[in-house]
């Protein structure tokens, strides 16, 4: 990612802190003003329906384009080649408008970098299989190695969440496809949980990458706990992704004994850290897999139909929230060992940026001094005897 990027995302996030503290009334609208007066927005943000309607257009030029090159050339140069370099085509131009603050956040670059890396992947397939004439499960597994290294880039160099979202899933297939991918799942899970935790918050990071690495620490955790899930475990799941026709052992009793203990305990351990570290999508994530525990329990054991069971999870878990919300408004202040009922942000950005906001400040471009006021000439009148005029 350019300097100039990471500038103007951290200008952005200081001006998003501003918005959450005017909201929250920790600043008054006189100190709002002189901050988004110092810190000028440096890239016009449209609507979301503005730049879906943009992505769109876009997405359909593109097609329109490509319809017509493959029509024109792919009798001379052939497929794989012509998607190759449509593929160049559409990435010169996500870097193109990337560079234009006028046109960085329009929509524009996310179609056509979507594009330039689906006629990549499209090109690699066919390479692969009409060129190379490699098999199907060695052209599926560099195919994911190519899907790999293509969204990881893309995530990198574009700051782009959705992009390290399908990194994520393209390593887990790609991992799936070794025959002990089960532990891999779960050591490389691990790994990624706690490798990208440590830079959530790290100020040398842009914003967009520490939001790519809070997609990754999520899907970190998440494939440890596919991996580990009794029901998953049962019906071979990760095994399956490996191909069709494979005839796939059950499992073994010490594998179904780890499979229910790890069903049991990881919800409680990511809830337990996401209540410690006060992160959101941590809690939300301890929140799902929790559920995710609670129906593969009720797929074991028969304990009530399972529209009364939603209904009685659901209530209690009303009757939870209602009583935990009475219980922080009972203390001190309304807050019980930094856990708070008042609604202080709107969502954890605002509150990361709250905490990081010194840091982002200092790395942020300098605020502009409020220009001088120079000579202005006010123009003059003559005339005499009845006679006037200006200049």
């Amino acid at each position: 990612m350019r300097r100039e990027w990471v500038a103007a995302e951290r200008v952005e996030e200081v001006r998003a802190a501003a918005e959450g503290w005017k909201r929250a009334g920790a600043v008054d609208p006189g100190t709002f003003g002189e901050i988004f007066r110092r810190y000028p927005e440096p890239r016009p943000l449209p609507a979301p329906l503005w730049r879906i309607l943009t992505a769109f257009f876009v997405t359909a030029a593109l097609l329109l384009l490509t319809g017509a090159f493959f029509v024109a050339f792919r009798p001379e140069i052939g497929t794989a080649p012509l998607l190759l370099l449509l593929s160049a085509a559409c990435l010169i131009a996500t870097e193109a408008q990337e560079n234009a603050p006028r046109l960085a956040l329009r929509g524009g670059a996310g179609a056509t970098s979507f594009w330039g890396i689906a006629f990549f992947l499209a090109g690699v397939f066919l390479f692969l299989e009409e060129t190379l004439k490699v098999r199907e499960r060695g052209g599926m597994t560099l195919l994911l190695l190519a899907a790999l290294a293509a969204y990881a880039l893309a995530a990198w160099r574009w700051g782009s969440p959705a992009y390290a979202v399908l990194a994520a899933i393209s390593f887990f297939l790609f991992l799936a496809r070794a025959p002990s991918g089960r532990l891999l799942w779960v050591a490389m899970g691990i790994a990624m949980t706690l490798v990208f935790a440590r830079v959530l918050d790290h100020p040398s990071w842009a914003p967009s990458h520490r939001g790519c690495a809070a997609v990754l620490v999520v899907s970190g955790l998440l494939g440890v706990y596919a991996a580990l899930n009794l029901y998953a475990l049962d019906h071979r799941l990760v095994e399956s992704l490996r191909g069709a026709g494979l005839d796939l052992p059950g499992p073994a009793f010490q594998e179904r004994i780890w499979a229910i203990v790890g069903t049991a305990v990881l919800p409680v351990a990511v809830l337990w850290w996401g209540v410690r570290s006060r992160r959101t999508f941590v809690l939300d994530t301890g929140i799902v897999v929790a559920a995710l525990s609670l129906i593969t329990l009720r797929y074991y054991v028969h304990i009530a139909a399972t529209w009364l069971v939603l209904t009685l999870a659901g209530t209690a878990l009303v009757l939870l929230a209602l009583a935990l919300n009475r219980w922080l408004s009972k203390g001190r202040e309304k807050e019980r060992d930094g856990f708070t009922a008042e609604p202080l942000f709107a969502d954890e950005p605002r509150v990361r940026a709250l905490e990081l906001v010194p840091v982002v400040a200092a790395h942020a471009p300098a605020p502009q001094p409020p220009a001088e006021p120079g000579f202005q000439g006010g123009g003059g009148i003559f005339g005499g005897g009845g006679a006037g005029g200006s200049f």
